[in-house]
């Protein structure tokens, strides 16, 4: 698909858009559901201090993206309302706290494949981000600690991402990360209905999934530790 992004798209981290007059009569705006359907992976770039307006010219296969900039009250009441939508996607495919997952398949940055049966044994923590995500870019700090904590423990750290490989091994000179990098993976962010960054999964032992609520936690690294803890 060709992307065309015009300045307001490039300035988003600045703009506020009010109307959209400037958007072409040939284009219909559409539900970000299906536009993560069509986008490739490098443009979602999901934040939660702007609401995202899409749309597309299908005949052209080309899209718009319109960022407009939410105040604090609007970020509250989208914050409740992505973890409705998210705890009803998971309910509706059966992706809830304490079921068992049945298939993991991924590559890491280098190269090396993982699969459930290959991590049999271990705990496994999937924290969701992407390197332009300023909360994402906090919390590592914190992430790295806990990483380094338990690195001689049965735990496997998995920083899950839609960004490249070329744009994490960019990043990670900079600010290291010290979890398994997983790049491209948009597949395993659908697997677990993913829509808010970051977002942190726990996987135990026995395969069962636990969710670690990051919109409304804020002690958030000590619960992160203390499941770790338990399910070791």
């Amino acid at each position: 698909m060709v992307r065309i992004f015009f300045f307001l798209f490039l300035w988003c981290t600045q703009c506020i858009a009010q109307n959209y007059s400037f958007i072409p009569k040939e284009f219909t705006e559409i539900k970000d559901k299906d536009f993560f359907k069509i986008a490739s992976s490098d443009t979602l770039k999901l934040v939660k201090v702007y609401l995202e307006k899409f749309f597309v010219n299908e005949s052209k296969k080309q899209f718009y993206i319109v960022y407009k900039e939410l105040s604090e009250i609007e970020r509250k009441q989208q914050a409740i309302e992505q973890k409705v939508e998210i705890t009803n996607n998971r309910k509706k495919y059966k992706l809830q706290e304490g079921t068992v997952l049945k298939e993991l398949n991924f590559k890491d940055n280098n190269g090396n494949s993982f699969t459930l049966d290959s991590l049999k044994g271990k705990v496994i923590v999937l924290n969701f981000w992407f390197t332009t995500c300023r909360p994402c870019v906090e919390e590592i700090p914190d992430l790295n600690r806990i990483q380094e904590k338990f690195k001689e423990k049965e735990v496997v750290f998995l920083a899950v991402t839609f960004d490249s490989k070329k744009k994490l091994e960019e990043f990670v000179k900079k600010k290291p990360f010290n979890f398994t990098l997983v790049p491209d993976s948009m597949k395993i962010i659908r697997q677990f209905y993913v829509n808010s960054y970051p977002t942190t999964i726990l996987i135990d032992k026995d395969r069962k999934i636990h969710l670690i609520d990051d919109l409304l936690v804020f002690d958030l690294m000590n619960k992160i530790e203390k499941m770790i803890k338990n399910y070791l």
